[in-house]
């Protein structure tokens, strides 16, 4: 997990809430040293927040059940990359760092089967029988 240390004012007023959940194969370091050329990290320098080591873990689709569980939450936001073209990220959310780690707990564990990310709460909490 990244935040983004962009000096645009819609991004900057968002620090401390808007994160970038993802996965590499790579290091981070590689991953992250172009960020501020890359649409995907925003055109922006980033600072890491959390970092995991993911031993027997299906990364790709633990980002994908991640993603998908905060949903809501993620950052609707539409900026032009280096060629003009329209770009939507979709790794970036906006949630407080311990609903993330909550998150990663329960769906390491199992628990998250029985719970949703509720936009309005900015919690997780049980899902309704």
């Amino acid at each position: 997990m990244v935040k983004s240390l962009s000096n645009v004012s819609e991004i900057a007023e968002l620090d401390g809430r808007l994160f970038k959940i993802g996965f590499t194969t790579g290091s981070f370091e590689d991953r992250v040293r172009g960020a501020k050329d890359d649409p995907t990290f925003l055109f922006a320098p980033v600072h890491p927040v959390r970092t995991y080591d993911a031993v027997d873990l299906n990364t790709g689709k633990f980002e994908y059940l991640l993603h998908r569980f905060f949903a809501e939450a993620r950052l609707n936001i539409e900026i032009k990359d280096r060629f003009g073209k329209p770009f939507k990220p979709k790794e970036w959310f906006l949630l407080e760092l311990p609903t993330i780690e909550e998150a990663i707990t329960m769906l390491l564990d199992g628990r998250i089967l029985n719970h949703v990310y509720d936009a309005k709460l900015c919690q997780i909490v049980r899902r309704s029988p």
